[in-house]
């Protein structure tokens, strides 16, 4: 009997530590689409000039290197996705050039 009550609280302790990874990495996955919505928004003061999404793009990435962020395949394509639907939604911050 003790043998299955170690065996009961080992799973959740498991179950436990896997809830609280995911929470972790869900957060740190907003905290990094706020990141990328915050800087792609700034990267149309900084980039100035229409056509220019491949300059812009490469500067969101340098400032995202810069803070840390390793520049995955998913974090390219938040960053289209971001300006994709900034596009759509016509959500690009009028006369917010200050670069805060």
């Amino acid at each position: 009997m003790p043998d299955a009550i170690q065996g009961i609280l080992l799973s959740a302790i498991l179950a436990i530590l896997c809830g609280l990874g995911a929470y972790i990495l869900n957060a740190n996955k907003k905290s990094v689409l706020r990141l990328i919505s915050d800087l792609v928004q700034k990267a149309e003061a900084a980039v100035q000039g229409s056509g220019l999404g491949a300059e812009k793009k490469a500067w969101v990435i340098t400032q995202l290197e810069a803070a840390g962020v390793k520049v995955t395949g998913w974090v390219s394509t938040e960053i289209d996705a971001v300006v994709r639907l900034l596009n759509e939604k016509s959500g690009w911050r009028i006369g917010d050039r200050t670069g805060d």
